[in-house]
């Protein structure tokens, strides 16, 4: 169900959709980490069993979905940082495509966001987020 969910997902034109168990639960066309903010003022983390699909994951999604309690995050693209932070927190992760790191939209440095995200616990990269 999961893999066949994820194959609809990764050709959508939804950047996420979140699940709790097996159920679509909310979907986002934002880019980013401003679907996963919303979703958290909707739902003030009270949601469990969270799998995560997200079009490219870099550690400041990583970060966001340890602190919702995800237990999995399938990305169509992920980063090499997302994919330490989800060991580091015994989360599933899967992504299509693994590359180095997430880039800004110019493709000239890597992502400020990702930058933000580095050397931060989920707890205090979300304070330093959630209002953005």
């Amino acid at each position: 169900m999961i893999k066949e969910n994820f194959e609809r997902f990764a050709k959508s034109d939804f950047g996420l959709e979140i699940y709790s168990k097996e159920k679509l639960i909310f979907r986002s066309k934002k880019e980013g980490i401003k679907g996963l903010l919303e979703f958290i003022k909707k739902n003030k983390k009270s949601v469990k069993d969270l799998i995560i699909f997200d079009k490219k994951v870099g550690n400041a999604v990583a970060l966001i979905s340890v602190y919702i309690g995800a237990k999995g995050v399938f990305g169509v693209v992920g980063s090499k940082s997302a994919e330490k932070t989800f060991k580091k927190f015994k989360i599933k992760s899967y992504f299509l495509k693994t590359i180095p790191r997430i880039l800004n939209k110019k493709g000239t440095d890597i992502c400020p966001l990702e930058k933000l995200s580095f050397s931060k616990t989920p707890k205090e990269f979300y304070g330093l987020v959630k209002n953005g």
